[in-house]
This record gives structure tokens, sequence and C-alpha cells, in this order.
């Protein structure tokens, strides 16, 4: 004969059970409700960015872009083309009229990263047309500047994203572009071998990084705090290693370059072989890290706990992983990460260090992993249009246009301005990053 439960354990029962259920839904339903909040802004921004469009279409009538390719190589063989620039910017006006119809029909769940992608290259070449006014713009060497402009950023950015992931909210990594990029100066100035840049860049960055692991996780100082001094100490210390070492004895700071290689056969396809096959290895090696751990973050078992810690990681922790172990390696592989692509700044990018030679560009790696929703292809996606903004302001002064200097410098610092505050509104973060952690 079966016993009936209490009247009082079932009541207790229900009355434990109930709240938690209803702080869940309640605490789903604000979610949400911020979500369908951000994505009306987000339509908001796209219609009023095409009635922008719309304005600049009506007045570019009868206006001619006009566009060059090297066929075989660079500085080759080139054939150029004209295009109307109204078309170009029908086109930018239809995307982002269609993107905000989307946006407001769908909500949030409408994919809005894969739209701004797509405009993007139709918005930078209307721009570009209309405001070189009839001058030729060489979009190989538009092309080319893009892509590797993007991979300290996307490589920055995937650093960014291995740390938060695993619960350390990382903006020091602006820190560790300066030291990889002088670190990895120096040692190729001295050993002679090219391949000397890279390592050293990432065993400072490693280095760097554990520190400010150890104070996060070991002190549980303030994570944004610790990672400021680092920045601004990053900036102090490379500054006066700079003017007191390497400018008197500059013998120390004039690397051995890292080339760009010649994939073979491929380089050879007209007009997409010098744009896609024809570059830095940075690149490709950028490229490769960004698969890899694409597949570690979402496909392996190291990847499953890496996002457990982040999340959760008391629950975590009572399944037997162990968080501080796994922090601290994920902090190792993310200063090496950094340290890396500082080393691409002084051996690829400038031919050596200088002073702030990053430029924030760490900083815009953070604006890339938000953007980026804390996925490695989103980000590296980010990269690449911030890495077009930055060509095309290359492109530009170099054309003469008649833009004061500076308002082109600052156009991917505010892109990056526009995209992070304007358009990504809240984003769901890592639960635990940034937040102490006790093993107990």
């Amino acid at each position: 004969m079966k016993k009936k439960k209490p009247a009082a354990a079932a009541s207790a029962k229900m009355t434990t059970s109930t709240p938690a259920k209803r702080s869940t839904s309640v605490g789903d339903g604000a979610d949400a409700q911020q979500q369908l909040v951000a994505s009306r802004v987000r339509a908001a921004l796209f219609a009023l960015f095409t009635l922008l469009s719309a304005a600049i279409t009506n007045g570019s009538v009868g206006v001619e872009g006009r566009f060059a390719f090297w066929v075989d190589k660079i500085g080759g063989t080139d054939v150029s083309f004209s295009v109307p620039v109204v078309l170009l910017w029908a086109a930018v006006t239809v995307g982002f009229g269609a993107t905000a119809s989307l946006q407001f029909v769908r909500g949030a769940s409408f994919r809005w990263r894969i739209a701004i992608g797509l405009i993007s290259p139709f918005l930078v070449f209307a721009l570009l047309a209309r405001l070189l006014d009839g001058t030729t713009a060489n979009l190989t060497v538009f092309f080319t500047s893009t892509l590797l402009y993007a991979v300290p950023v996307g490589i920055g950015a995937l650093a960014g994203i291995i740390s938060e992931r695993s619960g350390i909210l990382n903006i020091a990594v602006e820190g560790k572009l300066l030291f990889g990029a002088m670190i990895g100066s120096i040692a190729s100035s001295i050993t002679g071998i090219a391949i000397a840049g890279p390592i050293a860049g990432a065993i400072i960055g490693a280095l760097v990084s554990l520190f400010f692991a150890w104070l996060g996780i070991r002190y549980k100082v303030d994570q944004i705090i610790a990672g400021t001094v680092i920045n601004i100490g990053a900036l102090g210390v490379t500054t006066f290693a700079y003017l007191r070492i390497l400018q008197p004895y500059s013998e120390y700071n004039r690397p051995i370059g890292i080339m760009p290689i010649q994939i073979p056969f491929l380089s050879d396809v007209p007009v997409i072989g010098p744009i896609l096959f024809s570059l830095n290895p940075f690149f490709y090696i950028a490229v490769g890290l960004v698969l890899f751990f694409t597949y570690m973050i979402y496909r392996t078992r190291w990847g499953l706990r890496l996002r457990a810690a982040g999340e959760q990681p008391n629950a975590a922790g009572t399944v037997g992983i162990d968080v501080v172990k796994l922090r601290y390696r994920a902090m190792l592989v993310a200063g090496l990460l950094a340290g890396f692509a500082g080393s691409y700044i002084s051996l690829s990018g400038t031919g050596g260090f200088g002073i702030n030679t990053s430029a924030g560009q760490g900083f815009i790696a953070l604006a890339a992993v938000i953007f980026g929703a804390w996925n490695p292809i989103y980000a590296f996606g980010a990269a690449l249009i911030f890495g077009m903004t930055s060509a095309a302001t290359t492109l530009l002064s170099g054309l003469g246009v008649s833009i004061p200097p500076q308002i082109l410098l600052s156009m991917p610092y505010i892109v990056t301005i526009i995209v992070v505050a304007g358009l990504i509104g809240r984003v769901r973060a890592p639960a635990s990053a940034g937040r102490p952690y006790d093993q107990g």
C-alpha cells in the first residue's frame, strides 16, 4: 500500500518550485522585451540610413565612379571601368530599406550582422566614388589593405573572445598589442631572424596575460581596473623604452620584415590572385586561427567547459571542472594570440616599433568582440568592416581628397562608436565575465 505524501510536504514543494519557475519566466520575459526594444531601435536607425542614402542618391545623378584592378600582380597591368554613382547609392538605399523592414518585422530573430556585412562594401564603394569625383581608385590596393588592416583587430578579438568566454573580462588587449609589437621588433632586430619576432611577441603577450589573470583570479582585483592599469602601463613602458633605447640605438628597431607570399597557381588567377593569394602570411594564419577556435569553442569538450566556466562557474565546479585552472589556460592562449597580433604591427604594418603604434586597435578589437556576439567568425567579419574603413581612409588621403586629415584619421573610430553604441544595443555577454570566482 502506497503512502501518501503529507500535505505540508506537498505544499512546501509547490511553494519552493513555483517561485523559481516564476522568476525564470519573468527573467526570460524581461530579456525578450529588451531584445525587442533593441531591434526596434536598430530598425529606426536603418530607416534613418535609408533616408540619408536616398538623399545622396538624388544628388549623385550624372557622377561617374572610376575604379581599376591590377590583373596579374601588384603594380602590373591594370584594367579600368566606370560605374554611375547613382546606381551604387541606389543599391545602398535598397539594402538599408530591406534591412529596416526585415528588422522591424522579424524583431530580435533577424540576423542583422549578416545584412551589415553585405551592405558595407556597396556603401564604401559609393562613398569612395562620390568623394573622389572622377578620380580613379585602385580596388586591388583597397581590398588588400582591408584584409591586412583586419589582421591585428581580428586576432585581438579572438583573444578577447577566448578570455571572456572563460569568465575573465579582458580589456587589456591594447596593452598586449603594444608589448607584442615592441618585443617582436626588438627580438627580430637582435636575432636577425624574421620568425623570432612573432614568437617573442606571443611570449610577452602570454606573460602579461598571466599577470592579469593572477591579479583577477588570485587576488580578485577588479578586472576592468586591472586591464586599464595594464593598458596605461604598457603605453608608458613602451614609450619610455622607445625614447630611451630604441631611438638612440636604432639597430634594435630594425626588424626583419615578414614579406607577402605568393601561393602557387592561385596567385596567378587574374584579378583575384593579387587580392587573396599574394598576402602576408599573418593573414592566412589569422583566418586559420578563426576557423580553428570556432571549431574548438562550439564542437569540442574543451569549448563546452570554457563556455560553462564563463556562464555558470559554480555549476561547472560541482561537476569536476577546475574553473581556476581553465581560466588561467584560457588567459595564456589569449595572451599568446594578442602578443602575436601585436608583432604583426611592427613586422608587417609599419616596419618597426613607434610610440603608440597600435593606435587603439586593441579597443577596436573589443568592439569587434561585442559586434560579433562573442562568435569568432562574426567578430572577424567586424574586423573586416573596420579594416575596410581604414583602407578607405588611406586611399582617400593618398589621392588627395579635400577632406581634413583629422576627419579621415578619425573615421575608423567613428564607425566603431556608431556600430557599438547605435546598432548593437543590448547584447548578452557571458554571464560570469568579470565576476570573481572562489574555487572553495
